[in-house]
């Protein structure tokens, strides 16, 4: 990786421009090799903070495109301090690592064909990171759950609340679903607070008091957190499994007159209460009726899937699964039967099903079986493996090449002196 040497448009030129050599720098193979310990520094630290901290926030602060910086934890052996580390964040790290491979591997490289591999595998290792980019921006996970039975075209966010708004005639929703979701509410706190505008909406939305697990509880003195009607938010633990927690907030609406309504909650319900989301804060703003909740992100599904059977097996005398398979039916402009197991995914339009989890174990006898899907949304999905074909490509044809060259030498005739 990093530069095959420069070309000989630089090894010609004995310029001194600050434009030259800050051209050298980030196409350097030195710039590629610290970027790369750098990485191999923070997939370290990282792998050893998850165990406190958790998959999702450690992934979050070490690689999250909006961490410019990171304050990495490395643990001291003879004492339970930890050195802290600030280096920048793993996504720009790669960034730069993206620009230096172009720059170094793609265009200061000699170009010929005696170089045609090396620059084959160097555009699969960019295409590579380029993935990880992609996903960062615009992947989307969520889970489904199903009964034998049933249909759904929208999975739910493993993390994400959102906030929706939508207006109410005759006791029905109408029009369009307004939505406030992870950009509007990034990087809230207890101690912050935020206006969310709602286009074509004749309120905004203040919000503050932002915690990341909470539940709603009658107000008994047990907390200092603000009552609304009798109920208030109780902070809880930050569970390290991101999908466990459950968000919640204190707001008010701002109409359009500058005039402020009375608090009020929105929270996501607990996991275990079995709810997807409390009864909505309804509200009159510019003589109609609308209601306001906070749920985990929908993520809609260009197509329907209904679970037909759901199918486990389990190593005996245990709770360890062995083999979980969903049929389905995949309902489009015609009903496909199809088969998701344990590492066999569906993909289809952009989305890709993964066997997530099934029923209650061998130890339940009774009730519907379900089935349970993590559906992810993710327009690079197939880069990577795309991009290991390009790089296995370049290299096979580079080792030809000098397997090629190397026996040309071995048998060519020594010259006569």
């Amino acid at each position: 990786m990093g530069t095959v040497g420069p070309g000989p448009d630089f090894n010609m030129s004995k310029e001194k421009s600050p434009l030259i050599a800050v051209w050298r720098l980030l196409s350097g193979l030195g710039l590629a090799v610290v970027l790369l310990v750098l990485l191999g520094v923070q997939t370290w630290l990282a792998t050893l903070e998850m165990v406190d901290e958790g998959l999702l926030a450690t992934l979050h602060k070490y690689f999250h495109w909006t961490s410019w910086y990171v304050k990495a934890h490395m643990p001291l052996p003879w004492n339970d301090w930890k050195l802290v580390i600030p280096m920048p964040g793993g996504y720009w790290v790669c960034a730069l690592l993206l620009l230096n491979m172009t720059l170094g591997g793609l265009v200061r490289i000699r170009k010929g064909w005696k170089t045609a591999g090396v620059m084959l595998a160097h555009f699969g290792i960019i295409f590579m990171i380029a993935a990880g980019g992609v996903a960062q921006l615009f992947e989307k996970r969520g889970v489904m759950f199903l009964f034998e039975g049933e249909q759904a075209d929208y999975a739910v966010s493993l993390t994400d609340p959102t906030i929706e708004a939508f207006e109410i005639r005759d006791g029905k929703a109408v029009g369009e679903v307004h939505v406030a979701g992870e950009a509007d509410l990034r990087r809230m706190g207890r101690d912050s607070s935020r206006t969310i505008r709602f286009p074509g909406l004749p309120f905004d939305l203040e919000l503050s008091g932002w915690a990341r697990n909470v539940v709603v509880v009658p107000e008994d003195g047990r907390t200092t957190n603000p009552a609304i009607d009798g109920w208030t938010l109780r902070d809880l633990p930050i569970e390290i499994e991101g999908e466990l927690n459950a968000p919640g907030c204190y707001a008010r609406v701002i109409r359009e007159d500058g005039v402020k309504g009375d608090p009020f909650i929105l929270a996501v319900p607990q996991p275990t209460s079995g709810l997807e989301s409390f009864a909505p804060y309804v509200i009159e703003a510019g003589g109609r009726t609308f209601a306001l909740r906070m749920v985990k992100e929908t993520i809609p599904v260009p197509y329907e899937v209904k679970l037909t059977d759901a199918i486990a097996e389990y190593f005996p005398n245990s709770s360890r699964p062995k083999s979980f398979m969903s049929k389905i039916e995949r309902i489009e402009s015609e009903t496909v039967p199809v088969e998701i197991r344990m590492n066999e995914p569906m993909r289809r339009s952009g989305f890709t099903f993964f066997q997530r989890t099934m029923s209650g174990g061998p130890q339940r006898t009774d009730g519907p079986e379900f089935s349970g899907f993590e559906v992810v949304s993710n327009p690079a999905d197939r880069w990577p493996e795309w991009s290991l074909y390009v790089v296995t490509l370049g290299l096979l044809i580079h080792f030809i090449m000098k397997l090629v060259a190397s026996a040309g030498r071995s048998t060519s005739k020594p010259k006569a002196t």
